[in-house]
């Protein structure tokens, strides 16, 4: 019994020490790869520093620098126009959803035809409204045939349209996630509900309202914290179309300028906003979604 004992206890001994094993090179990794260079660059974004060089202490200065400056306070103000553009985009998906949902032949059709655009890359997407919001381009040939030259303008070069018409770009690209999101929320519902609303006299809104919207809120809540989060981290659309010319400035946009011009103390005060937002966001989903 005593060998038999003994012979388990090493069993065990083994298999846990196997665990850590494997455990312990990841975590390495982690450390080294992601939660040294945050701290490195969170020191970083105290100093004066070329990313060559001796790094000058700096304090405060790079964050006072960010909310004192007017070019640098309209970046922020740039993100707004990207979660505003979310709202359109959220009701629009939603709506779309709604009128989906059900069960007919060819709905995967639709779904495919829906996400498509989120599917698409980047440099075809910023190729594509180019051309679209050029002065002899898509939009203005439209609104000339429909007789509306009064509203034609020179869409990327009007410094109080190009940031509205950039971030309109989000909605559609990004109307197909939110609509297969919304879409696979509602196909949740038991159909028994909408039965027994049916038989109560319940017309199509007041099922949307009492019934729809209840069960789909906190996918409407996540939808909502990723626009926030998106928003803050926009990069590659105005980045190749306008270069963050124009005033098309974002946070991210100013990180790689700043990298680019070798102001790397500030570039490093920028991407910890960037960060600790983000963060602010994941912690207020997490706290929201809690007791799932």
């Amino acid at each position: 019994m005593k060998n038999k004992g003994r012979t388990l206890l090493m069993k065990n001994k083994s298999r846990t020490l196997l665990i850590y094993g494997f455990l312990i090179i990841p975590l390495i990794h982690l450390i080294i790869f992601s939660y040294v260079p945050i701290i490195g660059n969170f020191i970083v974004s105290f100093t004066d520093w070329k990313g060559f060089g001796e790094m000058k202490f700096v304090g405060l200065r790079n964050y006072q620098r960010m909310f004192t400056n007017t070019e640098y306070i309209k970046m922020f103000k740039n993100c707004g126009w990207y979660f505003l553009v979310a709202i359109p985009q959220l009701i629009f998906a939603f709506i779309l959803a709604v009128v989906i949902n059900g069960k007919f032949r060819g709905i995967n059709i639709f779904k495919g035809i829906f996400i498509i655009p989120y599917l698409l890359n980047g440099v075809i997407i910023s190729t594509i409204f180019i051309i679209f919001f050029n002065n002899t381009g898509s939009l203005n040939v439209i609104l000339e045939w429909l007789h509306l030259d009064g509203l034609k303008h020179q869409w990327l070069q009007d410094l109080r349209l190009v940031n509205p018409a950039i971030a309109s770009i989000s909605i559609w690209r990004y109307y197909g996630m939110n609509f297969i999101m919304f879409f696979g929320a509602l196909q949740a519902i038991p159909q028994e509900l909408y039965e027994a609303a049916t038989l109560d006299g319940c017309n199509k809104w007041q099922e949307i309202r009492y019934l729809s919207i209840p069960f789909i809120k906190k996918v409407l809540f996540i939808n909502i914290l990723l626009s926030i989060s998106g928003s803050i981290q926009v990069f590659e659309i105005p980045y190749i179309m306008m270069n963050g010319s124009n005033g098309t400035g974002t946070p991210v946009i100013m990180i790689q300028q700043s990298m680019s011009t070798n102001r790397v103390g500030f570039a490093a005060a920028l991407s910890v906003m960037v960060f600790v937002i983000v963060l602010i966001v994941v912690g207020i989903q997490k706290l929201f979604l809690k007791e799932e």
